[in-house]
């Protein structure tokens, strides 16, 4: 599989065999495939697998070892994609914010406010992660201060494994709104984001 890779690029692999590959240097000589096969038939996809939470991988009998090798793959897309000037991570569209957040929540074990940051074009400016113990309004002066000083035209708030139904803090949000109003900023986006679950306060009318 190796010299296939070599000769004819990753790109010849089909989803089960680039799976097979990670899986061998996790667990050396022993054959993968059974195995690749077997997670891709419980996840759906190679994406779902790769972006799925530690505890349902854990279920699914890998192990820590495996479960870092697996978050490789992503950690470095997400890398590629914020850091690459000419290359814009563009937000603007529901899948790709799906696609980003699903990214952040796997380093997230506790609640914690997110702060996305926009320009005129929705690509991705910075996130800025805020402790989710204190009430939004607290930070209206330092989130207003940060969108301010990265040029910011635009924000979105993501609150990761929320504790709180969207109904009770989407007051928070539109008080957020407000205030950044007065800066000409605007507030595009709500949402709460937890393992396998999303909620979209501007879907639901609550923004």
């Amino acid at each position: 599989m190796r010299e296939r890779i070599l000769i004819h690029g990753a790109e010849t692999l089909a989803d089960y065999e680039l799976l097979e590959v990670l899986l061998f240097y996790a667990i050396p000589r022993r054959d993968t495939n059974p195995q690749a096969k077997a997670l891709l038939a419980a996840f759906g996809s190679l994406g779902r697998l790769l972006q799925s939470p530690q505890a349902k991988l854990k279920r699914h009998g890998l192990t820590d070892r495996l479960i870092i090798l697996l978050e490789l793959p992503v950690l470095v897309a997400r890398s590629l994609m914020e850091n690459d000037d000419d290359i814009p991570l563009q937000l603007s569209n529901a899948p790709a914010l799906m696609n980003y957040l699903k990214g952040t929540l796997q380093r997230m074990h506790e609640p914690t406010i997110g702060l996305i940051c926009l320009d005129s074009n929705n690509s991705l400016i910075t996130e800025k992660l805020l402790p989710a113990s204190s009430n939004l309004h607290s930070f209206h002066r330092l989130i207003a201060q940060h969108l301010l000083s990265c040029h910011a035209t635009a924000a979105i708030i993501v609150y990761y494994h929320s504790r709180s139904p969207a109904t009770a803090l989407a007051p928070e949000i539109r008080g957020l709104k407000l205030a950044l109003q007065t800066l000409d900023i605007l507030l595009h986006e709500g949402i709460l984001i937890g393992d396998g679950w999303y909620v979209s306060m501007s879907e639901s009318g609550l923004l």
